[in-house]
């Protein structure tokens, strides 16, 4: 059985040191512990330790191009695969706390630059983005070998070859693609396994979990609020409850490990032409989702709401009064509640929608739908209030068999 490519486990052990490097950047940063790191403090000290960790990378990434030019010269698809699959899933969480750590730093300098009008930040964020591109180039080198194999033996078309090239160098998609092109390798070497019922029921459960629990919340509102009945549990459950939405954002967006476990999960299916559990999965987790959707809702609202209530409650309602200035004053106020909340419904909404638009996909490949209805319901999908309308009208009631199931 092949194993993984030494260097691709040196690179993926490398990643490793470097998120544990940035996760303690980031907590010196955000909670000042276990030291403390601001402009007065060590952040000249985290710039030398992050520049040395890169330094070593660049070397470990020449090597790693090296070792996936070898591998793909000599056609070795399962150890390109393994090695894509490895480094590309070890480095999501080196980017991620790279993210954040970064992103603080870049605050700090910008913070301390009072003079300049934060250019020292812009430029920092510039050459951070620079510098997370260069670390990103060598943990797509087997992907790319992948693909390269595949195409000379005519296994995939020109079109999904110079898609997948491209995706392998752009920040997020590069890891959507690595999934693409390892599920495919493994179809091809026939080692593809389909998922098992934990894979299959993640986004499921977690869902449910959480719209339970917006559901008890929506429930405590209506009886603290409309029948005016105001024991202290239901008071107490109104508040601890309200965190639901935020911890369902972390699991959804900020760590990705259950988007990626969906979406590899959606993409063995798709190979597999499983439409039936594809078609299950996507109308259940939409349902799943709606109570979620409603707490998150009403709680979008209220800080909406109450931010733009903020500067009239303070004038005591003088800067309506004001002419096109105070109303625009207060419209600043909105838009500081607004733009962050649709945005942050919006990440959330994303991952809920893998499983319909792969099932539409797969609709379209097995041609059970015509072309225009699956392009209008992906578009659907992306959109607030629709994405649920149209699972439930795409995938409910009875289903054209696809030509897989026909045969």
């Amino acid at each position: 059985m092949t194993t993984t490519p030494v260097m691709a486990r040196v690179l993926g052990g490398w990643l490793g040191l470097g998120a544990v490097l940035t996760a303690g950047v980031a907590a010196g940063i955000l909670l000042k512990k276990p030291f403390r790191i601001d402009a007065a403090g060590d952040l000249g000290i985290a710039y030398a330790v992050l520049g040395g960790w890169l330094a070593v990378h660049l070397v470990l990434g020449v090597l790693v191009v090296a070792d996936a030019a070898r591998l793909t010269r000599r056609r070795e698809l399962d150890a390109l695969h393994r090695a894509a699959d490895h480094v590309k899933l070890v480095a999501i969480a080196f980017f991620v706390l790279n993210f954040v750590a970064l992103a603080g730093a870049v605050m700090i300098q910008g913070a301390d630059d009072r003079d300049r009008l934060g250019l020292d930040g812009f430029v920092v964020a510039l050459l951070f983005v620079v510098l997370t591109y260069l670390a990103l180039l060598p943990t797509s080198a087997y992907g790319v070998g992948c693909l390269v194999v595949m195409r000379k033996d005519q296994r995939v078309g020109q079109l999904f070859f110079g898609v997948n090239v491209a995706l392998h160098f752009l920040f997020v998609v590069d890891v959507l693609s690595s999934i693409v092109v390892v599920e495919v390798a493994r179809q091809l070497l026939g080692t593809a396994r389909a998922p098992g019922a934990w894979p299959r029921n993640l986004m499921t459960g977690v869902l449910v979990a959480g719209s339970s629990l917006a559901a008890v919340w929506l429930v405590f509102v209506a009886i603290f609020y409309g029948l005016d009945f105001r024991p202290d549990f239901i008071a107490q459950g109104i508040v601890w409850l309200v965190l639901v939405p935020p911890a369902e954002f972390v699991l959804l967006v900020v760590v990705p490990v259950m988007p990626l476990v969906t979406f590899r999960t959606a993409v063995r299916l798709f190979l597999g032409s499983d439409l039936d559990t594809l078609r299950r999965a996507a109308r259940t987790v939409k349902l799943a989702l709606i109570p979620l959707f409603l707490q998150n809702f009403v709680l979008c609202a209220v800080i909406v709401l109450g931010l733009t209530l903020l500067p009239v409650a303070i004038t005591r309602g003088l800067i309506l009064f004001s002419g096109p200035a105070g109303i625009a004053f207060v419209g600043v106020f909105t838009a500081t509640g607004l733009v962050p909340t649709v945005i942050g419904t919006y990440l959330m909404l994303l991952p809920t929608s893998i499983y319909g638009i792969t099932c539409l996909a797969l609709m379209m490949r097995h041609r059970a739908v015509s072309p225009r209805f699956g392009v209008v319901n992906t578009v659907l999908h992306l959109v607030f209030v629709a994405d649920i309308v149209s699972a439930l009208a795409a995938f409910s009631g009875r289903q054209p068999r696809t030509a897989v199931a026909a045969r």
